[in-house]
């Protein structure tokens, strides 16, 4: 390589401003504007199914306010870049995939799984090899998991193989069945997750079709730990479903009932029919910004038919399982509107509320990095009309 072409990288690498130490600190710059602290960012969230990252193009995720790019390398595996070209700072994934490599639209600069600049046709024209690649510039690479078909993607600075992932219970374990939603909420991690742990607002959001009001009260049981919130309903009256008995509970067993927030951002509800019929829903969050997030929804399910008719009936669970979810889309956007209309809101909370407030404890200690109080900690019992 010529003296001048050396001097050409240096001067800009120095001008660079996405050098994956500045790229760094924007992420930091960017996270706390919206109002993000590091204690989420030491998360695992998922950014995308495998189903939707597809071979041969890049796809372009938003997570806690930072644009990711995601692609297949050559050999299949998934890189996770910061969506931002080194150069000048174009969206990686408006570009293209050659050779497993990302390709930036504007001037062609080229990239690795590792986010190393691999070749920059202003300089040379020429394709620098894997062995012996010239270039300094180099973006931010991202730890990423695939497990359970869902792709995770880590924007912490700590040790991201010392955080769990979440997986998905009943994963291809016969005779459960599962599928994935995924769907693009109004609202924040801790309005959604209350919204999925939600009971009461059931009979009025979901009336006719997955819980209707029968004008009796409800005893709860809600055990608060470091990690997790855990809902237990005493009713096995209680009953889902708009005309579905027969498929969820034809031998008319008690309803075991519930729900389970783990913290940060997944949320459980798990209803049993005796030991050979159940329904779960598990929400995985993911934070988009401060105000939107994106929902991937996991269904599993086991009921008392054959698994040819089951698969008959799949089109309809799918169906009915969408519009549950599309109210509850509906609701949070109404939710969000209305906080916005007025700034300072403050909620009243009344009894029934303490799974909410334990909830947004759980979170904001999680945010602080620190742990819930322990006179946070414990059981309490709550009753409601439903």
């Amino acid at each position: 390589m010529s003296k001048e072409t050396v001097e050409e990288i240096s001067e800009a690498r120095r001008a660079a401003p996405g050098s994956e130490a500045c790229q760094r600190a924007c992420a930091s710059a960017d996270a706390d504007e919206e109002g993000v602290t590091d204690g989420l960012r030491e998360q695992w969230f998922v950014a995308c199914t495998e189903r939707e990252l597809r071979r041969g193009k890049p796809l372009g995720v938003r997570m806690l306010g930072i644009g990711i790019v995601l692609f297949r390398e050559q050999d299949g595996r998934i890189a996770a870049l910061i969506d931002q070209c080194v150069h000048r700072g174009t969206r990686l994934s408006a570009g293209r995939l050659d050779g497993g490599q990302l390709v930036c639209p504007y001037h062609g600069w080229r990239y690795d799984g590792q986010g190393q600049v691999v070749h920059v046709p202003s300089i040379d024209g020429a394709r620098a090899t894997a062995t012996s690649n010239p270039y300094p510039f180099r973006q931010r690479a991202l730890p990423v998991r695939a497990l359970d078909g869902l792709v995770w993607v880590y924007l912490g600075s700590g040790d991201a193989s010392a955080r769990p992932v979440f997986r998905m219970p009943m994963r291809e374990q016969a005779p459960w069945q599962s599928y994935y939603m995924v769907n693009t909420f109004d609202g924040d991690i801790s309005m959604l997750a209350q919204n999925f742990m939600d009971v009461p607002h059931t009979v009025f959001v979901h009336d006719g079709i997955f819980r209707s009001s029968r004008g009796k009260p409800m005893e709860a049981t809600v055990a608060t730990t470091p990690e997790s919130v855990e809902v237990t309903y005493h009713d096995g009256d209680d009953s889902i479903g708009f005309c579905l008995a027969w498929l969820t509970n034809p031998d008319r067993v008690a309803l075991e009932h519930t729900d389970r927030f783990i913290a940060p951002n997944v949320t459980r509800c798990e209803y049993r029919w005796g030991i050979r019929s159940g329904f779960l829903i598990v929400s995985q969050i993911t934070p988009i910004d401060a105000r939107r997030s994106r929902v991937y929804t996991y269904i599993a399910y086991r009921f008392r038919l054959p698994r040819w008719l089951l698969r008959l009936l799949r089109p309809m669970l799918h169906l009915y399982t969408h519009l549950v979810i599309q109210q509850d889309v509906r609701i949070m956007r109404a939710h969000r509107e209305g906080l916005d209309n007025a700034p300072g809101f403050r909620p009243h909370n009344v009894r029934a509320d303490v799974v909410h407030v334990a909830i947004d404890r759980l979170i904001d200690a999680v945010k602080r990095g620190e742990r819930v109080s322990v006179a946070h900690l414990g059981e309490k019992t709550v009753r409601f009309e439903l």
